[in-house]
């Protein structure tokens, strides 16, 4: 058995519905082969996305044949090098600890956090998730493996190298927006059990604060290298950034629930349910405990249209409101929907335009930027 066969034997013999037993694994699909990583050195163990056929045998004995998709991301220490090297090559004058500075963020235990939800919280997120067939972690070496099942013909998957709506069907943000919502309702109030894994973090002002000095730098990259993104919107980012340590307090008085934290089209898939779709989310990493409304807020930022009119924006967000009752009232709701955009321009945007300057992708980003600020102007 090669070693890729044992860790796959590994995460079987974990399986949620009791241990299953593998009889051969086969793979189909080089198309994905190590999409975006490559293999892990600390433990030696696969490291990609993969597409595999799986012959293996259930707890009571009968056998099965599955077509299955094998995950392995990369650690917290690999992700915070690829972003210390990305800073770098975008002359980002930035010069203290990247991983100091994102310490217990949304950008810690990457890996892990989302084995663990696809693993022990797949009922609760149930149907959003893809079901698990196992999940085999590695924790002495930030390594984790999952199996995941692949969805039914005539779904519509991720492209991960797009992250527009180009392929998305109408009435897909919807579908988006009803999903989020009612996953943020789940947990509003309740991620005690999320927390007790010590893999998800409560994002707060000490938290943002710890890496002010890294928003710095990234918004004086944006304007070295994105002034044309930036455009007249330099002054009110600086503004957000000066006043961090006080609407981040507000944000912490607010009550939190499981952020999904990448809210992009290209994580997110449709899987075919013979009279429609629903939802089916990729790509938990930056998965923590904050506002929903940040959730919200990335969706419309990445979906709206450049330009986008106002009762545009107003009816998306009136269809993730009717889908979580605890929206509570329109003065706090709004406040949490500013906050998070806020968030957005100091945090996960600038960090995007950069992906998109150094490596191309994440083309979307720019008006992704721009739409947070005329949210805010909207709100």
């Amino acid at each position: 058995m090669s070693g890729t066969d044992e860790l796959i034997a590994k995460a079987l013999a974990a399986a949620p519905g009791g241990p299953m037993r593998l009889v051969e694994a086969r793979q189909t699909d080089t198309h994905l082969i190590g999409h975006a990583f490559k293999y892990a050195e600390k433990s030696g163990g696969i490291q990609g996305v993969y597409a595999f056929e799986l012959t293996y045998d259930d707890p009571a004995g009968a056998r099965h044949v599955s077509p299955v998709m094998l995950k392995a991301k990369p650690s917290e220490d690999e992700i915070l090098t690829v972003y210390a090297g990305l800073l770098a090559k975008g002359d980002v004058p930035f010069t203290g600890d990247v991983r100091a500075a994102l310490k217990v963020s949304d950008y810690s235990t990457p890996n892990f956090k989302e084995a663990v939800l696809f693993d022990r919280f797949w009922d609760d997120l149930h149907p959003y998730l893809p079901p698990s067939m196992g999940v085999y972690l590695d924790t002495a070496h930030g390594y984790a493996l999952r199996l995941e099942a692949r969805l039914p013909e005539g779904s519509v998957f991720l492209d991960p190298d797009d992250d527009t709506t180009t392929h998305w069907r109408e009435g897909f943000s919807d579908l988006v927006l009803r999903a989020i919502a009612d996953i943020h309702g789940r947990f509003r109030g309740r991620t005690d059990n999320l927390a007790q894994t010590g893999y998800f973090w409560t994002c707060t002002s000490d938290t943002m604060l710890r890496a002010q000095d890294l928003w710095a730098a990234l918004l004086s990259f944006m304007e070295a290298k994105c002034a044309s993104v930036l455009g007249d919107r330099g002054p009110r980012h600086r503004a957000i950034l000066d006043s961090l340590v006080t609407w981040y307090a507000e944000v912490d008085a607010q009550l939190k629930t499981l952020l999904y934290g990448d809210v992009n089209p290209q994580n997110i898939a449709f899987a075919a349910t013979g009279d429609g779709f629903e939802v089916s989310l990729f790509d938990w990493e930056r998965a923590t405990l904050s506002l929903g409304e940040r959730d919200l807020a990335e969706h419309l930022i990445y979906t709206l249209p450049n330009g986008f009119a106002e009762t545009e924006a107003r009816a998306a967000i009136a269809t993730y409101r009717e889908a979580l009752p605890e929206a509570g009232p329109d003065e706090a709701f709004v406040a949490r929907l500013r906050w998070s955009l806020q968030d957005l321009i100091l945090n996960r945007l600038p960090l995007m335009l950069l992906v998109n300057e150094v490596a191309g992708k994440r083309r979307h980003a720019g008006t992704a930027y721009v739409n947070a600020h005329r949210l805010l102007d909207m709100l």
